[in-house]
């Protein structure tokens, strides 16, 4: 009766662990180390004030962002190396698959041996934290384990795709640098397509929140730890995970079974992947050499620089890889691949350059917007203001001045606190600012083929000697069906037609607009208890006004002034008059302080504002020169 072929070896899989003992003691000796260290800031924390003790818990996931994001990647990756080494060498290979086991043994043997190595340092490091805790008195351990839950998912993602990696070469260099190239892959491509992307297509803005940055998991998991500390936890994006480290694991025994022992020392040892490797090498050469001769040399980013560049770079990087995989460096005369590589670079860069997809031309329709933001820049007030469910506590904290808020921000954002962030200037939800904003935009790109000419950043150089104002202006939409859509430009406002310069000075003048541009006038005297002047004589006199009257006349000159300036220049921020050195800081009464928009600053809550007194303020100027004769 024939014997039933085992799947598991004992002997070689103690044998490994044997072996590579020290590996496993390394990365539990390293990460015990950071958990000490965390769980001594703990019981300093909780020594001091132990009704903080169950909210420490959660901090071990920032405490160990960047710990895990390079030891679990690390050493995943050094484990696959040395369970599998075997396989880029002939001789080894040759060795072991002569022995009366299955391939689908040797495998399953070697795979688990590596993965204890990585898992029982996290074992250890789980048991020192817990224990640690509690005897620190921090009993609510439940993050503890969910951080040990989350890391095993990361290790367990690293190592099968490292071991996953190995089965597609026979060389071991190769086999560490296919892990690393394809670990940072996603984000690499973002970036240079995302420089494309912005240097050709006439408005196109980089998304700040991009969907394909959990495909570069070594990126994405500091957000992942950051969010989890906040209770935000992504959890579908680790079951991608841990059914992506399942996949690959599946994948990797499968290619294992098939792979040649000759292949051992070969590059690419898969003889079908070959091709997938060539064409890899030469679009990603392409992309990167291209990348660095537009950044670094001053040729300026038109549609030739690009198209020059990055058929360089394609030409570089697909003879390299011939030249790896023949292994010869006579690899010339085979030019047809190279040739379809190439036609496909200069369509794609058509396609982009002359926009084939209409993206230069797009235009929301008014009625489609919940809520939009028109702006010099779309700064995070405006990012949490059209999309709040983006808010979290601990990434946003500083966008509050009230010290009650920065120390303990809300852990979400109420009805009243969404209304104050959609005070920021540029952010619109009537109808009718909403139109004008659209018609602005329209006006842009009906004007788009003469700011592509006059665009400073398709040259080589920043000719200034025409005295035109240049500026950016971002468009965010926020539509009805929940779906967001942005458009950034940089355009000279003030350049011939002048049909853009009236519809942004229509648009600024509407009443939501200048309603939030201008929070101050909103303001009454009755609202303010005290404002302090600080004068730009030598020795920084205050002026206290504390009198009803006092502050009334103040005010009132002061509302004069910001009446009177150009509402165009002070959305744009491009104030041809200088800062006087004065500042005048108001103390409100609880609860009735505006969101004030003052030179770039935002503020959101707290009871006191600062305004700065610029030198074409003459009502202000005049009223603070008749009562302390120290201002000219």
């Amino acid at each position: 009766m024939q014997q039933k072929a085992s799947s598991f070896n004992k002997g070689i899989y103690f044998f490994n662990l044997r072996r590579f003992w020290l590996i496993s003691f390394s990365f539990a000796f390293l990460l015990s180390l950071n958990i000490l260290d965390f769980l001594r800031y703990a019981s300093e924390r909780v020594h001091r004030n132990s009704a903080i003790a169950g909210e420490l818990a959660s901090d071990i996931f920032v405490f160990t962002d960047i710990t895990a994001t390079v030891m679990f990647s690390a050493f995943s990756l050094i484990a696959a190396l040395a369970v599998f080494s075997y396989i880029h060498k002939q001789d080894s290979t040759a060795m072991l698959h002569a022995l009366p086991l299955t391939r689908k043994c040797l495998f399953i043997t070697n795979y688990l041996s590596g993965l204890t190595l990585v898992m029982l340092p996290l074992l250890v490091g789980g048991a020192i934290l817990i224990a640690g805790e509690l005897l620190s008195g921090i009993t609510e351990i439940g993050y503890s384990f969910l951080w040990m839950a989350v890391s095993s998912v990361f290790l367990f993602l690293w190592y099968s795709f490292a071991v996953f990696a190995g089965m597609f070469t026979g060389h071991m260099a190769a086999h560490a640098l296919f892990f690393l190239i394809f670990n940072f892959l996603a984000v690499f491509l973002q970036d240079v397509i995302g420089t494309l992307l912005s240097s050709l297509v006439f408005g196109y803005a980089r998304p700040y929140q991009s969907p394909f940055t959990p495909l570069s998991p070594i990126v994405y998991l500091v957000d992942v730890f950051l969010d989890l500390e906040n209770g935000k936890g992504n959890y579908a994006v680790l079951a991608c995970y841990l059914i992506a480290g399942i996949v690959f694991t599946l994948g990797a025994g499968a290619v294992y079974i098939r792979r040649r022992m000759e292949s051992a020392g070969d590059v690419v040892s898969v003889r079908v992947m070959r091709p997938v490797f060539k064409y890899s090498v030469a679009f990603c050469s392409a992309g990167l050499l291209g990348s660095i001769v537009v950044d670094t040399m001053n040729f300026g980013r038109s549609f030739s620089v690009f198209l020059t560049s990055y058929l360089l770079g394609g030409f570089i990087g697909y003879f390299a890889a011939e030249m790896l995989l023949r292994k010869t460096v006579r690899v010339f005369r085979n030019i047809k691949g190279f040739l379809a590589f190439a036609l496909i670079i200069v369509l794609f860069l058509s396609a982009v350059n002359f926009d084939l997809f209409g993206y230069e031309d797009y235009v929301p329709d008014a009625e489609d917007v919940e809520v939009m933001y028109v702006g010099y820049y779309m700064d995070d007030y405006a990012k949490i203001a059209l999309n709040p469910e983006n808010y979290n506590p601990e990434r946003h904290r500083y966008l509050f001045d009230d010290s009650d808020y920065v120390d303990n921000p809300p852990s979400g954002l109420d009805e009243s606190l969404i209304r104050q962030f959609r005070q920021r200037p540029g952010v619109l939800e009537e109808p009718e600012s909403i139109r004008k904003a659209t018609e602005l935009h329209r006006a842009i790109v009906q004007n788009a083929r003469l700011y592509k000419r006059l665009d400073r950043r398709s040259s080589s150089y920043y000719d200034d000697s025409d005295d035109t104002v240049y500026t950016n202006l971002t468009f965010t939409y926020r539509m009805k069906n929940g779906k967001t859509t942005e458009r950034a430009y940089y355009i000279p406002i003030d350049a011939p037609g002048g049909e853009p310069e009236r519809a942004l000075r229509e648009l600024v003048t509407t009443g939501e607009f200048r309603k939030k541009l201008y929070s101050m006038l909103e303001v009454e005297a009755g609202d303010i208890s005290l404002v302090n002047v600080i004068l730009n004589d030598e020795g920084g006199t205050v002026v206290s006004l504390t009198d009803k009257n006092d502050i009334e006349e103040f005010l009132d000159a002061l509302k004069k002034d910001i009446a009177n300036t150009d509402p165009v220049d002070m959305f744009l921020n491009h104030r041809k008059d200088s800062f006087t050195g004065i500042s005048a800081t108001f103390y409100f009464r609880e609860g009735r302080a505006p969101a004030v928009y003052d030179r770039g600053m935002f503020y959101l809550t707290g009871n006191e504002r600062r305004v700065l007194i610029w030198s074409d303020y003459s009502n202000t100027i005049g009223y603070l020169a008749e009562k302390t004769g120290l201002v000219r």
